[in-house]
């Protein structure tokens, strides 16, 4: 911590903005859109959060399907059961340690998923292109875990961008850390107004 982070931690108090949001959470879902290129983005509570919210966005229910890669931090899994789906875990390239391509159709084949967890794990982009193109092809919704993965890119798009909802991580071992903490972002407007809804319990504006 410097000078710049204590003078910021002040303003915050004096502002009298302690919960639950205020003017610096603003900026900075608006930075990280920006940065990712993307419309919308929500800060939660932590990346887990943001999966979980995902999933329910989607209308993941009891039964359904979703694949999930095999390696990677269980929240990925958690999140799936959290729901009373079924996850399918599929191998990953040893190349990449990203899902794999030709495991992942062979489940979308036989298994009919409602949804996709792709995980850039450590920082190591999944083959977005081949990726979105099977997820269309069997109409899953891919939902990105970038968790690990703020700054890193596939072909000059930016990790965190590329599946119907983005999620990060600002966890304490993460790139950039708020000591907790995460962030769903998407192009897709309503999505991002219904997560901030559900995170902030569910209040409606009576």
């Amino acid at each position: 911590m410097g000078e710049k982070e204590r003078k910021y931690l002040k303003d915050a108090f004096d502002s009298n903005w302690i919960a639950p949001l205020g003017p610096y959470v603003n900026k900075f879902e608006n930075e990280m859109a920006s940065y990712l290129n993307v419309g919308y983005a929500a800060a939660l509570s932590s990346g887990s959060s943001g999966l979980h919210l995902a999933l329910k966005i989607a209308g993941i229910k009891e039964g359904d399907r979703v694949l999930c890669p095999s390696l990677t931090f269980s929240a990925s899994a958690n999140v799936i059961l959290y729901e009373k789906a079924q996850p399918i875990f599929v191998d990953s390239d040893p190349n990449t340690w990203t899902i794999d391509l030709i495991a992942c159709e062979k489940a979308m084949q036989k298994y009919k998923p409602k949804a996709c967890i792709s995980v850039d794990l450590y920082g190591q982009s999944c083959d977005y292109d081949a990726l979105t193109d099977l997820c269309k092809k069997y109409n899953v919704l891919l939902i990105e875990d970038a968790a690990e993965a703020l700054g890193a890119d596939y072909k000059g798009k930016k990790c965190g961008s590329f599946g119907e909802m983005g999620v990060l991580s600002f966890n304490g071992n993460k790139i950039i850390t708020t000591s907790g903490g995460g962030m769903l972002v998407s192009n897709n407007e309503d999505v991002v107004k219904k997560t901030r809804f559900l995170a902030t319990q569910a209040r409606e504006p009576e």
